[in-house]
């Protein structure tokens, strides 16, 4: 019932504090084990919030034995000119009114009966109102207990990220991985290592569920010879029927015609940055010299099309591309006709450029966004970010997780060896491991990033977008906060745009 028809206040749940675990605050940042050593104390934006601990934890509201009362995570909207909208935010389902909706929304507020008998038996039959005497919570509830209950399941992995390499034949200024390897290697991941992670891998995946090994780094393709032993472990170890397939991604600029020609044969996707045509892709994307990447990047493209390797670009949006996105997507299409187009919403390159001058406006970017996917939609132009915000909306299921990190399915392994759940960390050596171990990898991360869900979010009770959120990213979130449980302060702005505009 996505969008059901009837002839912005927002309802809190409210909070018991005695229940709630405490963000850490901004002179917390870079103690303990809130933060790495080294990082700012002091935060540009932090969201206060209470993190509830468990389903039972969470509030009772009072309830009446005769009448019904709405569920929490209910709003009325404003759609302006008489035109209102019902929004569940866990359910996600919406009924759009008039004057009738906002009146029958007034009386249940106020604990009276509204005089719409029929427009109140759709409210109990869709989940907007509890009969008299049930639980109004009892769905939010239910959602954290599912959760609660897997913190005992273990991961099981549906991507393996390799960065092979710590190194580059580029310098983009906004690359947020060259800048922040910890000691970085100057050899890509070891044969045996590689053999060993990819084992595990598999080991601790199911067979029916498509996966993806995504080899970047760095620039993978400055060791090629270990991508042809990632192409040999992935034949060796997947199981008959099994959907798992390789994803290169690379800038491009070292690509020849034999490398285009393997890549093709093993039918191995290629995901190329590029940011638009050489005058807007050269001003962030150079090489170590200064000079622009663009050109030896276009004929990499070329190599690859020309031999029938699979192409999708992946753009970031930043100050240098925004105003042109339409125009550059456009081009992007008619020029290369990529299989997929990744359009990325820029994050501080390091923990010390939380106000890098290339960031975009999370409402600016949700509506250029939202303005491409709406432009090139009747092209068949797939936008996994627009898709991601927009499945649950459509689907009316809650999104528990914006990270497959803390949702137990990514695993990642860098130059040295190590394995983590976020490459971002990986690569400034937090939350990575030496060993293979399960059970470590549940204990130490994944359980604890279950929580970064916004059910368990005061800070989020009354937001009209608290089921299609998430909490985007951790890494975000402790750049801006100095705390990876913290609210990812941006996508938080950015997604509740995106939720109005849905509406």
């Amino acid at each position: 019932m996505g969008s059901n028809s009837c002839d912005c206040s927002t309802h809190h749940t409210g909070a018991t504090t005695s229940v709630l675990l405490g963000i850490p605050s901004p002179s917390q940042a870079g103690a303990d084990h809130y933060a790495r050593d080294g990082l700012p104390a002091l935060p540009h934006t932090v969201i206060s919030s209470g993190v509830y601990r468990s389903a039972e934890d969470l509030p009772s509201p009072r309830t009446f034995a005769d009448r019904p009362q709405l569920e929490t995570n209910i709003q009325l909207l404003d759609l302006g000119d008489g035109a209102w909208c019902l929004n569940h935010a866990l359910r996600q389902q919406q009924i759009y009114g008039g004057l009738i909706l906002r009146n029958a929304y007034n009386d249940l507020q106020s604990g009276r009966l509204p005089d719409d008998a029929e427009l109140t038996q759709s409210l109990l039959r869709y989940g907007f109102a509890a009969q008299p005497g049930l639980p109004v919570e009892a769905f939010h509830r239910s959602l954290m207990a599912t959760e609660d209950a897997k913190a005992e399941v273990y991961p099981s992995f549906t991507l393996l990220r390799i960065l092979l390499t710590d190194v580059c034949n580029l310098s983009c200024s906004y690359c947020k991985v060259i800048p922040n390897v910890l000691a970085p290697q100057a050899q890509p991941t070891s044969d045996d290592r590689l053999a060993e992670v990819v084992e595990f891998f598999f080991t601790h995946s199911e067979p029916g569920r498509p996966k993806i090994i995504h080899v970047t780094g760095g620039e993978p393709t400055l060791f090629f010879e270990q991508i042809r032993h990632i192409v040999d472990l992935k034949h060796r170890l997947e199981r008959p029927g099994e959907n798992c397939w390789i994803v290169l991604g690379t800038n491009a600029t070292l690509i020849r015609a034999t490398h285009a020609a393997f890549l093709a044969q093993h039918d191995i996707k290629c995901i190329v940055s590029m940011d638009g045509p050489e005058e807007i892709h050269d001003k962030l994307r150079r090489n170590h010299g200064g000079r622009g990447s663009w050109r030896m990047v276009d004929a990499g493209v070329r190599r690859l099309m020309d031999a029938g390797a699979e192409v999708s670009l992946s753009m970031v949006l930043g100050q240098h591309n925004l105003d042109h996105a339409e125009e550059v997507i456009g081009w992007f299409l008619d020029e290369y006709r990529p299989t997929g187009l990744g359009v990325n919403f820029m994050k501080p390159p390091t923990p010390g450029q939380a106000d890098y001058d290339q960031l975009i406006d999370p409402d600016a970017y949700a509506d250029r966004m939202y303005g491409v996917h709406k432009t090139f939609r009747d092209r068949g132009l797939f936008l996994e970010l627009i898709y991601r915000k927009l499945a649950p909306f459509v689907e009316q299921r809650y999104r528990f997780h914006d990270c497959g990190a803390a949702g137990g399915t990514n695993l990642n392994v860098d130059a040295k060896g190590n394995v983590g759940p976020c490459k971002s960390f990986l690569v400034m050596d937090r939350l990575a491991m030496r060993t293979l171990d399960i059970d470590a990898y549940r204990s130490a991360v994944v359980s604890e990033w279950r929580k970064r869900s916004p059910i368990y979010y005061t800070h989020c009770d009354g937001c009209p977008a608290r089921g299609m959120c998430g909490n985007g990213c951790a890494y975000d979130a402790m750049i801006h906060s100095g705390d990876e449980m913290a609210i990812d302060v941006r996508s938080c702005e950015y997604t509740q745009r995106f939720n109005r505009l849905f509406i």
